[in-house]
């Protein structure tokens, strides 16, 4: 699935792929491993606060139990000029969002792409969570990139995706991902578990998604989900 540059055409089946990989990545077939999709935006305080305060504190603790899929598209919209056939975006908090959108999209596209399956999950946290919590996470993924350690042909792709038509098709495809949400997404960040969308799960995700992790586990759990009562 190693691409660059990309015709029209295959860029859209990577696409197609590398969204369906999304939903399998870092060994999902685990029997105990849940699915967690985090549909979110680059510029949202809640995403960020979300991100900070509640994925990556206990990331460490959960990496063997969750499968993390990003989703940076949120409340954005899109239409297609008909005669120049460009995509064209507006995103909730304008157009550094849509910027920051579709930056993060290419960093998940190229990890996908050029790591080693075994750290693909780990060093697609590791990007996010960089640039969610910096000063400026628009124009951080290429920084974070090279201080999470992506090797050089991942932080090389980045940046041509960036550069590229292929940024604009990745935010399309999220936003239809998006758009297949049901119940229609009404808030941002919207976590799923087992591609499940309900007020309660959004409810526990929000204020505690460590104990949710461990309440919706079933087997094997991690010895501190002991003291969630």
């Amino acid at each position: 699935m190693r691409c660059y540059p990309f015709t029209s055409s295959s860029s859209i089946a990577a696409i197609l792929l590398f969204l369906s990989y999304n939903d399998l990545v870092a060994g999902n077939t685990a029997t105990n491993r849940l699915n967690v999709d985090v549909y979110y935006e680059s510029l949202c305080p809640d995403s960020i606060r979300w991100i900070k305060q509640q994925l990556l504190p206990q990331y460490d603790i959960l990496k063997d139990y969750i499968s993390v899929s990003f989703i940076p598209y949120g409340k954005a919209t899109y239409w297609q000029d008909p005669n120049t056939q460009k995509w064209h975006f507006s995103c909730q908090h304008g157009i550094d969002e849509c910027n920051g959108n579709k930056a993060q999209a290419c960093g998940i596209h190229a990890i996908q792409n050029n790591e080693s399956a075994d750290k693909i999950q780990q060093l697609t946290v590791s990007l996010i969570g960089c640039a969610m919590t910096s000063r400026f996470p628009p124009s951080s993924i290429l920084e974070c990139a090279e201080k999470e350690g992506l090797n050089d042909q991942t932080q090389a792709n980045i940046n041509e995706c960036i550069n590229s038509s292929l940024s604009n098709e990745l935010l399309v495809e999220y936003g239809k991902k998006t758009q297949e949400l049901k119940p229609d997404l009404s808030f941002v960040p919207t976590i799923t578990i087992n591609g499940v969308n309900s007020r309660e799960i959004q409810s526990a995700a929000q204020n505690n998604f460590f104990k949710l992790i461990c309440d919706s586990l079933d087997g094997t759990k991690p010895s501190q989900c002991s003291a969630c009562k």
